[in-house]
Order: structure tokens, then C-alpha cells, then sequence
């Protein structure tokens, strides 16, 4: 069963809005952090990380998406090229989502051990030079099955670019044990781990009283306050990214069922309109952290109404090279928020 004309106009006005927010955003969101200095913060790194992981999936992955509905599927790309960018797309369709929901984890890990375990500072994840390699290698790596499985094959007089499992043995358990392999490894596990360390930081900031120390009253609840908000920053991002890639997930179940011979009708449509949720969460992120992120939304404002070249002489000399903070050390001043 193919797309209707209507469906297909639908889809595409929807994937070209997507792309055009999802570059606007996370273009900003990397700018903000490369030319202003005091947003810096592991948070800010990781965000990055996704920003760009966002736009390879606004780049490549949805371009195809929208060649995918005009086409009913059939590849319309010949030759080696062809079959590279068969492999390829998928390939970092998958290794974009697996490193966006490791940033997701390793904020968490970090929000959870600054509030819980605030003297526990010289942790491996806490360092971007060697956090941001881990992220991209583990995400490559993990997904490196489908450039040897994704191919061209020929199904009568059309070119497909499908799943080729059948070297990986009896095709039905494959693919049975590849969708619950992203299934449990992008969805599940992580969103577990996520949910379980943010539940433990939100009693640690809201049940628990604050030590006392040095500061006074004042500054130790303006501090809470300040965790707080960002510890809610991050569970609306990372209930979004959960709501969002939801719809794919399921659908990546029911090919898991439809492997067990059960009964199940994948209408086209709602198939796409549930992957379009998924690339959809590229052009949401960057604007959530744009917004919920106090310093980041103030930087945002100042570039877009251009404050910034009203800014006194005395400012641009604090924010010159000569003054930035390194990686470190904007890592060690968020971990004492």
C-alpha cells in the first residue's frame, strides 16, 4: 500500500518545517556556546554533542525520509555511491539517536553526583576531551551492524535499500534480536538509568535540608534554587526525547512481532508520522535548552537583538581569548552550582 498524494504533501510540508527549525536551532545553540564563554558547562558540551548529532539527522536522515515517501521506497541512487549512501544513511540514523541519549545519560550521571555526591569531582565523565570520544565511538560502534547488513537489493524492476539480514542466519530471529537490540540498548536501559538517578537528585534537592558551611542562608537556598531549575531543564528535555522517540520504538516492536508471526498491519502513513516524531526531537532540543537554560537564553537574547555590540568596551575585554575559561574549568564551576 503506497502514500496518498495528500499524505505525501502532509509529510513533506512537516519534515521541510522540521529541518529548517531543527538547523535554526541547533546552528544557535552552537554558536551560543562557541562565542559566549559563561554559558560553558559539561551541560552545555553534552548539548553540543546533540546539536550536532541533531544535525546530521536534519541533514541526511530526513532529506532521505522525504525521498523515501516520494519514491514508495525505491532507491533511486545507482551504483558503489548508491550502495555506500544506502549504508550510510541508516548507519548514522541510528548512531545519531544512540549518541544523543548518551549525552542524556551522562548529564544525568553528572547532575546526579554533583547533587548527591558533590566531592566526588575528578570523575572521567565530567572531562569533554574524553567524555565526547567515548560518546562517538561507543555510538559507532555499537550500530556498526547495519553498514554490513543495509543494502541495495533488486525486487523485481525496483532498487530497495533494505535490511539484508539473512547473513546473519535465520532471518526471523535477526531481526527479531536486532530491533529489541535498539529497543533495549537506545530506549529502555538508558531511560531507566535516567529516570532512576534524576528520582534520587529530586529527593536529594527537595527532601533533603541543605549541609550547613560557609555560606549564608541566603546563598545556600539561592543555590538549591539554582539546581533545582536545572534539574528540571533536564527531565522536561529528557521526558521529550522519551515522548518523542516513543512512536518509532513501538513501531520497531511491532517489526519484532510481525518476525514472531503475529498478526500486525503497519499502515504506511503511521509508520512515517511515527518516525517524523523521532526526527522531530532534533529540531525540539536545542530550542528546550534555549529556553529553559537561563544563561544560555540570555546569550540567545542578546545575540538576536544584538545588545551585544551595545556592550561597553570594558565586556569585550573580559570575554577575549585572553580570558576564557578552559573545558575544565567551566566543568568545575557548573559542578559547584
Amino acid at each position: 500500500m503506497t502514500l496518498k498524494e495528500n499524505e505525501r504533501v502532509i509529510l513533506t510540508v512537516l519534515y521541510t518545517i522540521t529541518m529548517l527549525v531543527a538547523f535554526a536551532g541547533n546552528g544557535f545553540l552552537i554558536y551560543i556556546v562557541w562565542k559566549k564563554p559563561e554559558v560553558r558547562s559539561l551541560t552545555s558540551f553534552m548539548f553540543v554533542n546533540m546539536a550536532i548529532a541533531d544535525l546530521l539527522v536534519a541533514l541526511i536522515v530526513m532529506p532521505w525520509s522525504i525521498a523515501h515517501i516520494h519514491t514508495d521506497g525505491s532507491w533511486m541512487i545507482p551504483g558503489v555511491f548508491g550502495e555506500v549512501m544506502c549504508k550510510g544513511v541508516v548507519y548514522i540514523a541510528y548512531a545519531t539517536l544512540t549518541a544523543s541519549i548518551l549525552c542524556l545519560t551522562i548529564i544525568a550521571m553528572d547532575r546526579y553526583c554533583t547533587i548527591v555526591h558533590p566531592l566526588r569531582r575528578n570523575l572521567w565523565f565530567r572531562k569533554p576531551k574524553l567524555t565526547v570520544p567515548f560518546i562517538w565511538i561507543f555510538s559507532l560502534a555499537s550500530m556498526s551492524i547495519f553498514p554490513a547488513i543495509q543494502t541495495v537489493e533488486e525486487i523485481g524492476k525496483l532498487s530497495v535499500c533494505s535490511l539484508s539480514v539473512y547473513i546473519l542466519g535465520d532471518p526471523y530471529m535477526a531481526i527479531r534480536g536486532l530491533f529489541l537490540y535498539l529497543v533495549i540498548l537506545n530506549y529502555l536501559i538508558p531511560l531507566s538509568v535516567i529516570s532512576f538517578l534524576y528520582i534520587i537528585t529530586a529527593r536529594k534537592l527537595w527532601f533533603h535540608a541543605a549541609p550547613r558551611n560557609e555560606h549564608s542562608t541566603e546563598n545556600r537556598e539561592q543555590q538549591e534554587t539554582l539546581k533545582r531549575r536545572v534539574v528540571w531543564m533536564l527531565i522536561i528535555v529528557t521526558s521529550t526525547f522519551a515522548l518523542c522517540w516513543l512512536p518509532p520504538q513501538v513501531i520497531h516492536l511491532m517489526y519484532v512481532m510481525q518476525a514472531w508471526n503475529i498478526e500486525v498491519n503497519l499502515q504506511p502513513n503511521v509508520t512515517f508520522v511515527c518516525f517524523w516524531f523521532g526526527h522531530a526531537n532534533s529540531a525540539i532540543n536545542p530550542w528546550l535548552y534555549i529556553f529553559l537554560s537561563a544563561k544560555v537564553n540570555t546569550a540567545f537574547i542578546r545575540i538576536v537583538s544584538k545588545r551585544n555590540r551595545q556592550s561597553p568596551p570594558s565586556h569585550s575585554i573580559i570575554t577575549s581569548n585572553a580570558f576564557l575559561p578552559t573545558e575544565q574549568e567551566a566543568v568545575e564551576e557548573e559542578s559547584r552550582l
